[in-house]
């Protein structure tokens, strides 16, 4: 875990610094003192200040999550308190989608219907359990998105590395609505090893396996995961455990596709970005007259018991039924789909995850823009993309000095007969690395 631990992620602060405080020392002490957004931990620090004065003497109440940076020595705390908070306790920042600048809560956002986001106090309102005695699981920095993640480690002699399930995380059984469409969201980060995997159940059903041979090791990968409720289940528990490899889970999201609909999806997720209740906020332009665009259902595009499917319904489409005539297309572009604009902070960093797919080899490509630059291109012979299955993609970004909002725009650049389509769309604020 090494490695893993080697790469910090440098977090910008969310609150501006107020005129008073300009001149106060932000070094890590401080920081470590008063770690806004947290309400609970700017209370408790402020408490601490209370107690402190001038000629060093205070209780030994030092908090335990600013000693490593501070020591024990007064006088860096006297220097950090008399700067004090530049956040109250009550202060609120969160967005659809900066998961980062999230006051620490537990409970879900925006129709969610679990808190996966590991920012409070250890991983509450989930629990843990080890079978192996040599590993331990816990909430730790860094994360994908905020601060922290759940990490599970080997921190001693392992009694069955990769023989059984060394650690696994609870969350307490959720209600859910029988034969109903549901989406999950995590991300995972898997330390490089050829053996284990970490796994994701529902109610004791295993849904999938995440390994290096599925993305690549030693990075953040951002998953989704559909999930249709059976006939009688009225309730959903779900269980990540690690069998294995180290690794770490963060940013975990499950709520019904309809949360998806309208301009505050679930945080992380591009508002209506899911496209199960039309193009919502998105709008598109079709330069090619021969080609057809638009919202449509996913049935029938994935062969049965074959590829990835779509982790809905629906999802935006644009077909040709013959080979487009390049005289009527826009620089080869046969139908482009542009975003909503969202804000976004200069110098942050963000994902855009989203699924491709292409119904033939020779259709053409998929180009992907953020603010009218070309960020990526995708075609069916790339990979990880195939035909005939909406296949997992993702890119980071990083918003460049005075840019305050985000556009992000898909063109299907069609040079033959057949159908693209673009479904799950995400785009969040993830730490630096």
């Amino acid at each position: 875990m090494a490695l893993l631990k080697s790469q910090l992620f440098a977090l910008a602060a969310f609150v501006s610094f107020q005129t008073a405080n300009a001149a106060c020392a932000a070094d890590n002490c401080y920081r470590a003192l008063f770690p806004c957004p947290s309400p609970t931990a700017v209370v408790i620090a402020s408490s601490f200040c209370a107690t402190i004065t001038s000629g060093g003497v205070t209780a030994t109440n030092y908090p335990t999550r600013a000693t490593a940076a501070c020591g024990t020595a007064p006088d860096r705390y006297i220097s950090a308190c008399k700067c004090g908070p530049t956040c109250s306790a009550s202060t609120t920042l969160a967005t659809s989608t900066t998961t980062s600048a999230s006051a620490c809560t537990p409970t879900p956002s925006n129709g969610g219907l679990i808190y996966g986001d590991f920012e409070c106090d250890g991983i509450s309102p989930w629990s843990s359990s080890t079978v192996d005695s040599g590993f331990a699981i816990a909430a730790q920095t860094p994360g994908l998105t905020g601060k922290k993640s759940v990490q599970g480690q080997f921190v001693g002699n392992s009694q069955c590395r990769n023989t059984c399930s060394a650690g696994r995380i609870v969350y307490n059984p959720v209600a859910v609505t029988p034969g109903t469409a549901y989406k999950f969201t995590y991300a995972t980060w898997v330390d490089r090893t050829t053996t284990g995997f970490i796994g994701f159940m529902v109610n004791g059903n295993g849904q999938r396996t995440i390994d290096v041979y599925d993305y690549p090791a030693n990075q953040w990968n951002f998953i989704q995961h559909p999930w249709v409720s059976p006939a009688g289940t009225t309730s959903a528990q779900v269980i990540f455990e690690w069998y294995g490899p180290a690794g770490r889970i963060d940013t975990i999201t499950f709520a019904p596709l309809s949360a998806y609909c309208g301009p505050n999806p679930p945080v992380g997720i591009m508002p209506d970005g899911e496209f199960e209740c039309g193009p919502g906020g998105w709008t598109q332009q079709v330069p090619d007259p021969g080609c057809v665009a638009g919202v449509a259902s996913t049935a029938g595009l994935i062969p049965t018991g074959q590829g990835i499917g779509a982790y809905g319904a629906y999802a935006w489409q644009a077909s040709s039924a013959t080979i487009p005539n390049p005289q009527n297309q826009e620089l080869g572009v046969s139908a482009r789909l542009i975003s909503p604009s969202v804000p976004v902070t200069p110098g942050k960093r963000y994902l855009l995850a989203f699924t491709a797919y292409f119904s033939a080899l020779n259709i053409g490509f998929l180009g992907v823009k953020i603010n009218g630059n070309p960020v990526m291109t995708r075609d069916p012979a790339d990979s990880g993309q195939n035909i005939k299955w909406f296949a997992p993609n993702q890119v980071f970004w990083t918003a460049p000095a005075g840019v305050t909002t985000a556009t992000v725009t898909f063109e299907a650049v069609q040079s033959a007969a057949g159908l693209m389509a673009v479904d799950g769309v995400i785009f969040v604020e993830v730490a630096q690395n």
